[in-house]
């Protein structure tokens, strides 16, 4: 019985040290392709993060994966904006990423209603395909330590070219 004990909490333990929050544990993997000419702006909200209850979350920086040589990667926080017809929207206003504060007050539900967005903006030199595949984001929990995560839910694949071309589609392996 003790033994059943111990197994179970060294599972617990693990479960709890492997938890990416407040990124995604399980991306949902989308791609987006967004045409722009040199100097032109794509812009993507590529992370959602959703505070649990009684959570604050001071956002500390952020890095771009997997961009290659020729294109600024910047990085902006999109809270959920309420429209008119009821629905919530984030990536619509965007605004300083570094020193945000994200939190939910200790007696709100866990939910999207509480969701913020981590908007990307690529801007390139240079014509080519830049792939944002993934997001080093620095931040502290509850004024706790420093910590880094990566994750992305969505990738973002930009095509960019002078003029912009008409279309930024996925690339089949013949």
């Amino acid at each position: 019985m003790r033994s059943l004990a111990a197994l179970t909490l060294i599972g617990l333990l693990a479960a709890c040290s492997s938890d990416p929050y407040p990124l995604p544990a399980d991306p949902r993997n989308s791609r987006a392709y967004s045409p722009a000419s040199v100097g032109g702006a794509v812009y993507v909200t590529v992370l959602y993060l959703e505070p649990r209850p009684g959570d604050r979350i001071e956002l500390l920086g952020a890095e771009p994966i997997g961009v290659e040589p020729g294109a600024d990667v910047r990085f902006y926080l999109s809270r959920s904006v309420l429209m008119e017809d009821g629905d919530r929207v984030i990536g619509e206003q965007r605004g300083p990423l570094v020193g945000a504060i994200v939190e939910t007050a200790a007696g709100a539900s866990a939910g999207p209603d509480n969701a913020v967005g981590i908007v990307a903006e690529i801007v390139a030199d240079r014509p080519g395909r830049y792939e944002l595949v993934s997001v080093r984001l620095h931040y502290r929990i509850n004024g706790g330590s420093e910590r880094i995560g990566e994750g992305i839910d969505v990738a973002l694949t930009a095509c960019i070219d002078d003029p912009a071309p008409a279309t930024c589609d996925e690339v089949v392996d013949e």
